[in-house]
């Protein structure tokens, strides 16, 4: 895994398929269930668990930086759209906001990261890292 230079964008594939089966499943067998929108707060929450899950799993993987907004635009547009929660232009609309979020909040997690002093001692401070991301991220939130 520390060779793949895609595990991030597939990392947010699983987090958010997996996402949207739940979603799937709940509206199918609880149809009068009112489940969460895709908003951004959403999108944070999302792409922190799958730059966690890709800090845990593949520490040291090489990023193609220039693919991490292509795929997870594809990523957020796409697989809502398949899972039946957006129309066609909601889902282009979607997906332009997850490729800025998961991208500002992978260079701001992976520059947090560096900086971080993770030893024995110290295993949960990305988890820390993120959960103060994705406060601030809900501080913006109202923002725009």
């Amino acid at each position: 895994m520390k060779k793949n230079t895609y595990f991030l964008n597939t990392a947010l594939a699983v987090v958010l398929g997996l996402a949207l089966l739940v979603c799937v499943l709940l509206r199918s067998f609880v149809p009068g269930l009112i489940l969460p929108r895709l908003d951004i707060p959403n999108m944070v929450l999302l792409s922190l668990i799958a730059l966690l899950a890709d800090h845990y799993l593949a520490k040291d993987a090489k990023r193609c930086y220039l693919c991490i907004p292509l795929l997870s635009g594809l990523s957020f547009g796409l697989l809502p759209f398949a899972a039946g929660f957006l129309t066609g232009w909601e889902a282009l609309w979607t997906g332009l906001i997850g490729a800025a979020v998961f991208t500002a909040l992978t260079f701001l997690f992976s520059s947090a990261r560096e900086r971080l002093s993770t030893g024995p001692k110290a295993r949960l401070a990305p988890v820390l890292t993120a959960f103060g991301l994705y406060l601030a991220c809900q501080c913006f939130a109202g923002l725009l």
